[in-house]
């Protein structure tokens, strides 16, 4: 979906998987976050995106993404941006080891 530029679809269905509020999306930057690609802001529940070309990209959403659960309660470990990382790779992943075996 997130390919397609049906970001938001995508973040509905994923906080739904994981119990969690959807978080809003926006295209923009924040103060002390303008030159990097996106931010989760915690009190806003949003993930900012400062291209629109970030819409299509699952590692920047799946990234964030991870950044809300983590402010939800889910995985409140350490080193959050490693396991942010983490988790859009193995969604990724996960997603394309899928895609190979379904036809069509």
């Amino acid at each position: 979906m997130i390919l397609e530029g049906r970001a938001e679809v995508a973040l509905g269905l994923l906080s739904k998987h994981y119990g969690v509020r959807e978080p809003s999306l926006r295209v923009g930057t924040v103060k002390r976050h303008r030159k990097v690609v996106a931010c989760y802001v915690e009190k806003e529940k949003r993930i900012y995106l400062s291209n629109s070309s970030y819409l299509t990209s699952p590692f920047v959403l799946l990234h964030e993404f991870y950044h809300h659960l983590r402010a939800s309660g889910v995985d409140r470990n350490r080193q959050v941006e490693k396991r942010a990382d983490q988790f859009a790779v193995g969604f990724i992943r996960d997603f394309s080891s899928w895609k190979s075996v379904t036809p069509g």
